[in-house]
């Protein structure tokens, strides 16, 4: 008798998901699908409304990254307005973006993948959340994670306005410059998120890579995905997460 199994919702994602699975008389997978039913409705909320603000309505879509969507909207009304912002408005919209994208990156890694590929496939479940993790870390190596997620949130707090939906972006510019002990506070943020990020590598290194089980499992055929991948570049074809070139490597490597 074939059997319908389903996981509502999908945890540790941002958004709401669920999964239905259909097997057949064998016990086998004949169908899955994975829904996302949630409302997706913010082209229509925008039209007739002024250009100016969207970057204060497109943050709205997510809690988690509404920094990108603010980001996004104002480079567009750069364009739409046909200005090019100063080097320091660009640096300091790079700034934020990148404390964002430490902070989101950490926010992943530690909180939602982490559950699974730190604690381990064999884990119990009662295990695989946040504090497995920091069981497996340790909880001096927990703080760190704690404080450098608060030390970056705080820098988009002070160019953005606040954390969660920035206000800064303008058209050309953002809203207000930085001081000298701004700058300071930040130089020490980012020489404090290189030493973390070499640490969750190492992190990566010394208990994902050599829990062989997992390796073999999540490079398998199973979780095996051919797909295109697409991001920006610079002019020296380094990764830029806030201008570029458009790269495109195929599955094969091309």
């Amino acid at each position: 008798m074939s059997k319908r199994i389903t996981i509502d919702p999908i945890t540790r994602l941002e958004g709401h998901g669920k999964i239905e699975i259909f097997l057949d008389d064998d016990g086998n997978v004949a169908k899955t699908y994975f829904q996302v039913p949630e409302l997706r409705g913010f082209e229509a909320f925008c039209v007739g409304r002024p250009a100016e603000e969207m970057p204060r309505l497109t943050p709205k879509i997510c809690g988690v990254c509404p920094t990108t969507h603010h980001i996004c909207s104002t480079k567009a009304l750069d364009d739409l307005f046909k200005v090019e912002p100063t080097p320091a408005a660009k640096k300091i919209r790079e700034v934020m973006y990148s404390a964002f994208m430490l902070e989101d990156h950490t926010l992943h890694f530690f909180f939602l993948g982490g559950p699974d590929f730190v604690t381990g496939p064999s884990a119990p479940p009662s295990e695989r959340n946040i504090l497995g993790v920091i069981a497996k870390v340790g909880i001096d190596n927990a703080k760190r994670v704690i404080n450098i997620r608060k030390a970056c949130r705080d820098i988009i707090t002070l160019i953005g306005g606040r954390v969660i939906h920035p206000v800064c972006g303008l058209p050309g510019g953002v809203s207000k410059p930085l001081t000298e002990d701004n700058r300071l506070m930040i130089l020490d943020v980012a020489k404090n998120g290189v030493e973390f990020a070499q640490f969750a590598l190492k992190v990566f290194s010394d208990v994902v890579l050599k829990n062989k089980d997992y390796v073999d499992l999540i490079a398998g055929d199973v979780y095996k995905h051919h797909t295109y991948y697409m991001g920006l570049v610079d002019k020296d074809n380094k990764v830029n997460f806030y201008d570029g070139d458009i790269r495109v490597v195929t599955p094969d490597g091309r």
